[in-house]
């Protein structure tokens, strides 16, 4: 009796099996299938003995795959912004372009169609077996693995959001999603820095219990409130959440560091990195995780909870639930993924090794082993087309087992690779990192690596070295198994060698091929280990668009926005020290948002010539007309209009610029003012369509895209310099529940009225074309009044009309005190903000009594410069020794001084009136704005002598009666 109930449960867990989850690996009866990642095949395998059945090479980055009822295949090419429909033969039946990102794929067997996750776009699809799209809708931020319910309930993983969204679709057939319920992870935090801790990021796998009734999800915690330092920054977890009451259960979050109940190995705690998957057992009494970092399984007994014990190591804390019962170490293969178990063995995807581990289960007894049962069991991809030092690279990048090299590991004690933070490399999910910075930028304005010699881009061995060993505990920072001392200034011939290889993964195309900058070109290699570049005759001459956009043309030509690399004499004398202080290569960092067409035509040094003085674009115009190339300073109309793609890192120029695939024209780079070119611009007349489509996307509109260069941070450290985006982003002018209070950048900074507070005003971009009711113009009004007006005095004296629009003065009198209030009403961020550190606003003020006597003076400029005690609104950087950073801004560790006015606030400053002073006071305030402070402009001024010295422009100013 007692074996026929036994059989029953059994029979009735395996009818419970029917939980799907996405994977890049998956099976049926007799065959494996495998999405190989970057080596961009499909491999087809037999199970019985794993035989390469077949591989299809399709490029791109393959990460998930899902089989439909047909034994048709889709899969999700991460890199590549699409997904392929193959034949069960991997023949590929179709291509479907996607937006960015796709990742998870599940199949949906009660709808017959495959449910798609869009992880940078934000985005969740459903597509028929035939390929065609049925569903599509946003969701949560990153949106990355999947898993469906027997009841119906499809899961979505948040990766860098630590959410998990749960949408109730039912047994019914559906045409939009509903709303899901959101789990939002618990973010947990001790005093004790080592203690496992932080914000649920990096989620990915989904498993799901037998029964339906839990998921597991594994993933790390960012514990960043404080510096980034080995072992205290990024621990390993689980998170368990409850399906029945759609809960977390934190109590029995599994924390992975330090705390797991494993016999302890020569008197150490046994580290693991980098959960990645988890399954359950058929019966459901066993959880199995790979860890990719560490290279290892990890095996949970859910028959054999932990219970509380007052004798428990306080690291080891109570994690009820299951009990972790085994660790098998280091796995054979590189960066252990995906696992599949089928029986009595489990499949294991080595993502890095490209290959396949089979181990078998030793059985569902309490005390059975996981072993190893054959080591390369399959050998998935028959030829990688990538580089040698690309592929070695790679690992590097994802390695954190230190027992895969013991001498020289990129880790010590197994503790986190590079990917723990840089998901996937380097990439949109950056800005994830800079929103979970918890320190007081006072303190520690540091998002990542503190003590780098040469901002990483001026010695990238050296600093690579650095930063293993001081987050990761490798290169020898870590001795305790046998790791070999590494100076990161002469290191060893083996670990320069490894460097390098590193260098190649972080320089790939989608990582940052220019390194100091996250600019990208749309173009194929020449050399592999060279960056993509463009040919200086690739880029039009933006004088070829002036005749059917005239205006456009004279307010750019005019403008900062031309006219901002050598030509801009204070970007000049700070590129030079940047170059000479941390290296040539450091430069490009700058040159990213400042001269990006020189980045991607390969030209490191600035050219000598200088059109400060220049009016009306008249070297373009003569270059145009003479039929001469030119590579633009600054961000011309090529530029800016061919941007196909943007990427919000958080800044540093991160769009992608794209100069082949646009509506090309014949004649179009002939001579200005030539009957061929003549006939160039008559076929865009003709196609009017075709030319829009080439140059314009719908995201030109969208603050982002502004955000790419006006929000700004430090190579390597991550220091949030300017944080233009953010301040607007959190202010009402982004924010308001009424619509019409709306404002983006383009409203205030591209309108044809400047100061009138960003309202619509009509007009026509072309000549002679529609009315718009809303122009848009490209005079780019700003701080930066003063270079603007050598050459423009229009465009000047508009800059200075939405200056003069920010604030509004008042003041009164308190208790013996003068107290003046600034109030911010224009400005959609704070005031003033951009390079704030060296943007000069202050109050000048003088009170006078009955008698006329002054009785109070305050920021009166002294020679010129503005006195210390002066009441000023700025930031002031400091290094990380608490000093100012003067030039030297990318230095910049902590926040000295913050005294900026946020947008809609106002702060007021108050001034002791001397004893006995009687009224009425008559007081004079001025609110002043200098776009440099004098020590600035006269170093600038000695290198260009032609500069005049910046005015002192007075925005506001107030004056009053006060009795006292």
């Amino acid at each position: 009796m007692r074996m026929l109930l036994s059989l029953l449960a059994l029979l009735f867990a395996s009818s419970l099996c029917a939980q799907t989850m996405s994977a890049g690996l998956i099976g049926d009866a007799d065959t494996l299938y495998s999405a190989n990642l970057a080596a961009g095949s499909v491999s087809r395998v037999a199970k019985a003995d794993g035989r390469l059945l077949a591989e299809a090479t399709l490029g791109g980055d393959l990460r998930q795959l899902a089989q439909g009822r047909d034994g048709q295949l889709l899969v999700s090419d991460h890199s590549g912004d699409r997904l392929l429909l193959l034949g069960s033969d991997l023949t590929l039946k179709r291509t479907i372009h996607t937006d960015h990102r796709p990742y998870g794929v599940l199949f949906d067997p009660q709808r017959n169609w495959y449910w798609v996750t869009l992880f940078e776009a934000g985005r969740l699809q459903a597509y028929d077996q035939a390929g065609e799209r049925v569903l599509d809708a946003p969701t949560l931020e990153t949106p990355r693995g999947l898993a469906l319910t027997d009841d119906g309930r499809l899961l979505v993983t948040h990766a860098m959001t630590g959410q998990l969204s749960i949408y109730a679709l039912g047994p019914h057939p559906i045409t939009a999603l509903p709303a899901p319920t959101v789990i939002t992870l618990a973010e947990t935090r001790s005093d004790t820095a080592t203690d496992s801790q932080g914000l649920p990021r990096l989620l990915d796998s989904i498993a799901l219990s037998p029964d339906g009734r839990e998921a597991w999800l594994p993933h790390v915690l960012w514990s960043f409130n404080h510096p980034f330092q080995f072992q205290s920054s990024v621990f390993p977890a689980i998170s368990i959440v409850d399906l029945d009451s759609q809960r977390e259960r934190v109590e029995e979050r599994k924390q992975l560091f330090l705390q797991i109940n494993l016999p302890n190995v020569g008197n150490r705690s046994q580290i693991v990195s980098n959960p990645y998957a988890a399954r359950f057992a058929q019966d459901g009494r066993k959880v199995f995780v790979t860890l990719a970092g560490s290279e290892d399984l990890l095996v949970f007994d859910l028959s054999r909870s932990g219970k509380q014990n007052s004798n428990r190591h306080r690291r080891k804390k109570f994690q009820g639930g299951a009990k972790a019962t085994q660790l098998l170490r280091h796995l054979p293969g590189q960066n252990p993924r995906d696992l599949l178990l089928d029986g009595e063995h489990i499949y294991v995807h080595n993502a890095m090794g490209q290959d396949l581990t089979r181990l078998a289960t030793g059985g569902g007894a309490p005390f059975a082993r996981v072993t190893v049962d054959v080591p390369h069991f399959a050998k998935l991809v028959t030829r990688d087309p990538r580089p040698a030092a690309l592929v070695r690279g790679e690992r590097l990048f994802h390695l954190g087992n230190t027992a895969a090299n013991p001498r020289f590991p990129m880790a010590g004690d197994n503790w986190m690779s590079c990917n723990s933070c840089h998901l996937d490399g380097f990439n949109f999910t950056n800005r994830a990192l800079m929103a979970s910075h918890r320190q007081r930028s006072a303190t520690n304005a540091v998002n990542g690596h503190a003590n780098l010699m040469n901002m990483v881009a001026g010695d990238v061995v050296g600093e690579y070295l650095r930063m293993s060993q001081q987050t990761q505990g490798g290169m020898g920072h870590d001795p305790r198994d046998g790791a070999e001392p590494v100076d990161p200034a002469r290191p060893q011939p083996e670990v320069k060698a490894m460097m390098e290889d590193l260098h190649a993964f972080v320089t790939h195309d989608g990582n940052l091929p220019y390194l100091a900058t996250w600019l990208r070109l749309d173009a194929p290699r020449t050399r592999p280990d060279k960056a993509p570049l463009s040919h200086p005759k690739q880029w039009l001459n933006s004088a070829s668009c002036q005749n059917c956009h005239a205006e456009a043309f004279a307010d750019w030509s005019d403008s900062n926005h031309r006219l901002m690399g050598n030509s801009h004499p204070y970007y000049k004398v700070v590129q030079a020290l940047a170059r000479e202080s941390e290296g040539e290569e450091f430069g490009q960092w700058c040159q990213g948002c400042h001269m990006p067409q020189q980045v991607l035509t390969g030209q490191k040094t600035l050219p000598a010539t200088s059109h400060m003085l220049e009016k009306g674009g008249a070297s373009l115009i003569a270059a145009h007309q003479a039929g001469e190339s030119v590579v633009e300073e600054g961000t011309g109309c090529l530029f800016c209009h061919r941007i196909t793609r943007l990427e919000d890192a958080g800044g540093n120029a991160a769009v992608t610029v794209n100069l082949n695939d646009r509506e090309r024209y014949v004649f179009e780079d002939a001579p200005g003012g030539s009957v061929r070119h003549w006939l160039a611009e008559r076929q865009i007349n003709a196609r009017p369509a075709a030319h829009k489509a080439s140059y314009q996307q719908d995201f030109y509109r969208d603050a982002a895209l502004c955000k790419s260069c006006h929000n700004e941070f430090a190579p390597g450290s991550g220091a949030n310099i300017v944080n233009t985006w953010e301040e607007w982003a959190s202010s009402p002018y982004a924010t308001s529940a009424q619509m019409e209070e709306r404002r983006t950048c383009i409203d205030c900074h591209m309108s044809p009225e400047p100061g009138n507070g960003g309202a619509a005003v009509p007009g026509r971009s072309t000549e002679n074309g529609p009315q718009k009711a809303r122009l848009y113009r490209h005079n780019f009004t700003g701080a930066q009044h003063q270079l603007v007006g050598l050459r423009n005095g229009q465009l000047e004296a508009e800059s200075l009309a939405l200056l003069k629009s920010s604030a509004a003065l008042s003041a009164h009198l308190d208790a013996g005190n003068l107290v003046v209030r600034v109030s911010n009403v224009g400005a959609g961020h704070a005031l003033p903000t951009g390079v704030a550190d060296f943007r000069e606003l202050w109050l000048e003020l003088t009170v006078k009594d009955a008698a006329g006597q002054i009785v109070l003076a305050s920021g009166q400029p002294v020679d010129g410069a503005v006195p210390e005690e002066a009441r000023m609104f700025r930031k002031v950087f400091g290094d990380a020794d608490g000093k100012p950073v003067g030039l030297k801004f990318w230095r910049y560790a902590t926040l000295l001084d913050d005294t900026r006015i946020p947008a809609k606030g106002w702060r007021d400053e108050r001034y002791p009136l001397p004893a006995g002073v009687t009224g009425p006071l008559h007081v004079e305030i001025k609110l002043n704005f200098r776009t440099y402070p004098k020590w600035v402009s006269d170093a600038v001024r000695a290198a260009e002598p032609a500069l005049p010295e910046p005015p002192i422009v007075t925005l506001n100013r107030l004056q009053l009666t006060l009795e006292s």
